[in-house]
């Protein structure tokens, strides 16, 4: 059985590498060094990092079995990992959801006509927005009036989100037509 201040310490590694990992990215973010997606992975590499110099500090510290370290480590690895995934939909639904969206105007503006909530959120403008903010972050590149896949990570996510989909729904993502 592992002494309990070995499993406070290494709790502790774990917060702090998640309070680091909230920092940089509200740091990156706000010091506009690179947008939301960019400062969300920003935030997952520092936390990462600290959390790998936490554990490490706990086991030159205490010294234990290394099997025990790298089990702590790994458990701690998982932990992090999912807290992090969390953190990265709670901004991002923030961020993409319409619904949100439209309950935060509407909380600001009550007692607005419905067409003035469609003329801000409408199709066509929630489509332009969502374009300028994935060309902003670099995620889209357009030239001479032609959108191309930019960093080639977001498409590797996009595409790991359509398995996820398919995995856990039993559904393909929708593939509308576009004109070319």
């Amino acid at each position: 059985m592992m002494p309990d201040h070995i499993l406070f310490a290494q709790a502790a590694a774990l917060l702090l590498a998640l309070l680091c990992t909230a920092l940089a990215q509200l740091l990156s973010v706000r010091l506009c060094w690179c947008g939301v997606v960019g400062s969300l992975f920003l935030g997952l590499a520092v936390g990462l990092v600290a959390l790998i110099a936490g554990a490490a500090l706990v086991s030159i510290q205490w010294n234990d079995s290394l099997s025990d370290n790298l089990a702590l480590g790994a458990a701690n690895f998982v932990l992090f990992v999912c807290c992090w995934y969390f953190y990265f939909h709670f901004i991002n639904i923030g961020e993409a959801s319409l619904r949100i969206r439209v309950l935060r105007e509407v909380a600001e503006n009550p007692g607005r006509p419905i067409e003035g909530v469609l003329a801000v959120y409408n199709v066509s403008e929630v489509v332009r927005i969502r374009i300028k903010r994935l060309v902003g972050d670099g995620q889209l590149v357009e030239t001479a009036g032609v959108y191309q896949p930019g960093a080639p990570r977001m498409v590797l996510v996009a595409k790991a989100f359509a398995v996820l989909r398919w995995l856990l729904l039993d559904k393909l993502p929708d593939q509308p037509s576009l004109p070319r």
